[in-house]
This record gives structure tokens, sequence and C-alpha cells, in this order.
């Protein structure tokens, strides 16, 4: 649930009610159920190298990976109710031209929701994921932050849902943003998945093999080190806040293991990622490059 993007800002909030909404696409169920379920996931990509600038500075190359995991746990309240309980772990990895870029950036953070089905057609999902959101050199209370997000969804009919979402992150660039998307089974063995952060259509091959093209946002809001723009010559940055957001596009494959196993493998073009510190009124952006993700997740 990071803040997501704008072309200077991935995401103006002028464009509210024209994005997609920050839903996943697995969350098209209904939320609760009779007892507890545990939900798991991982994720490693890796990007390639490409050009930074600030402005029209040069400031050499630049390329990253991310890893991340995530666990959770839904515990019933009651036949239409649940509470939400987990953890996450994400960190981006910075490698070549170190310019202003931290070297990497770490979300550790606990996650904390609620699900309620409203009525047969609507269901509720609501969630705050407080944690540390850092670069980890000298970690304290500055580096805290809790962002929340409020999710809607109505089920139209078995082939149409809708879904609409309200997030809010204190620290971020744009501290509120939402928008309207939807799951649409438009023909036999074709999905549009019109969610952020990874809006996509798939094909299903077979009854456990779909195929996908798409679009992926990433990013968050980090605190850096006290004495981070000390070391680079630029006091102003120390103990600031950094956006980073990157913006991808590909294909790719994702096979059902089993009923409670899925994987992914995907290949496409990183078209544009940036660092901003905007209270310092400072932006770095780098080019494109090639970027592979692989993902396994799983739920009981």
């Amino acid at each position: 649930m990071s803040s997501i993007f704008r072309l200077r800002r991935f995401l103006p909030l002028s464009l509210l009610t024209l994005v997609p909404a920050l839903l996943p696409a697995q969350t098209i169920t209904a939320p609760g159920g009779p007892g507890p379920a545990f939900a798991w996931s991982t994720e490693f990509s890796a990007s390639g190298k490409s050009a930074i600038a600030e402005g029209t500075r040069a400031l050499g190359d630049i390329r990253h990976s991310y890893a991340a995991a995530e666990a959770s746990t839904t515990l019933a309240l009651d036949q239409g109710s649940a509470l939400i309980l987990g953890g996450s772990w994400k960190r981006f990895d910075f490698s070549g031209s170190r310019a202003d870029a931290p070297e990497s950036l770490t979300a550790l953070s606990l996650k904390l929701g609620y699900a309620r089905q409203l009525s047969p057609q609507w269901s509720l999902r609501a969630e705050i994921d407080p944690g540390v959101y850092s670069d980890f050199e000298d970690v304290s209370g500055d580096d805290f932050n809790a962002p929340f997000g409020v999710r809607l969804l109505y089920a139209q009919s078995r082939e149409l849902q809708w879904g609409f979402a309200l997030f809010v992150d204190p620290r971020g660039s744009n501290p509120v943003i939402g928008g309207v998307g939807a799951r649409w089974v438009f023909a036999p063995d074709w999905t549009l998945l019109f969610f952020l952060p990874e809006p996509r259509i798939e094909y299903a091959v077979s009854p456990t093999v779909s195929l996908y093209a798409g679009a992926g946002l990433r990013g968050g809001t980090f605190r850096v080190a006290e004495d981070f723009g000390r070391k680079r010559g630029r006091a102003a940055l120390d103990n600031q806040d950094v956006d980073f957001r990157e913006l991808s596009a590909g294909v790719g494959v994702r096979w059902t293991i089993d009923k409670s196993i899925t994987a992914e493998l995907g290949v496409g073009r990183l078209l544009d990622r940036r660092f901003e510190y905007e209270k310092r009124n400072l932006l770095l952006n780098g080019d494109g490059a090639v970027q592979f993700n692989l993902s396994v997740s799983g739920s009981f």
C-alpha cells in the first residue's frame, strides 16, 4: 500500500477519480470466513543499469534490486467480519552511481486490519501498516510512519467486480490518493485486472497456467540518516524524507502449483525510477532498464 505515483509526481490529486483503485487483485474475494486463514508472499526483482541525472546534470549509472516478504493471518470475529494481523518487510538496494541516492531503503512494518462482508455484494477492508521506513543507518522515532488505506468492493456479477480505494501516507509527497478500479472477465479465458499497483490483462492457457501483460508501480517514502547529506557534501539532505518511485511494464507467466501456492515469472522494462527530496526541491531521475521479476505466494 505504498504511496503512488506521478510523471513528476506520478499520480497528481487532480486525477484522483481517473486512476484504478489501490487494490491487489487477490482481494476480490469475501474477506471473512468461518476460521483463521494464513497468507504469505515473497518477491524479488532486479533492474539493469541506466543513467541517472539531477536535471540536466548527469550523475553516472545506477542499478537496483528489490526484495519483499509478507505474511498475515485472518482471524474471524463472526460470520461476516475478521481481524487481519501480520507483518511486512521490503527492501530496495542501489548500486553504481551514488549521486544523492541512498545505498538501501527498507520498510519493516506490522499489518493491522479489519475486514467485513457488508452484504452479498459489498465488502470492506481497512488496513494500517505502522513501522520503520528508513535507510536503517541510524533508526529513531523520525523513521516511524503509519500509512493506511480503506478499500470497498462491489461484486456486480461473477464476471465484474468494482473496487473503490482511499490511501493515506502521512509522510508522502502525495499524502492522500485514491480511485476506482475493476476486475472484468470480458471473454472466455480473458480477465482485465484494472487495479494498482499492478494493472494487467491475463489469458488463461490452462486451469493452472496464465499469461499476462501489464504495468507495475512500486516505491515508498523513507527517512534518511541524520548525517546522510553531510557525507555527500549536501548538509540540507540530513534527516530528510525521500520518495523512491519506479514504473515498469512487462509480460509474464503465472503458475498455480497447487491450490495453495502460486508462482510468477516476468520480464519487462523499467520505464522510470526516481528519488525525490520534496522539502529540498531535489529530484534525481533515472532512465529505463531491463527488469526481471519473480514472486511466490500461498495461503491456507
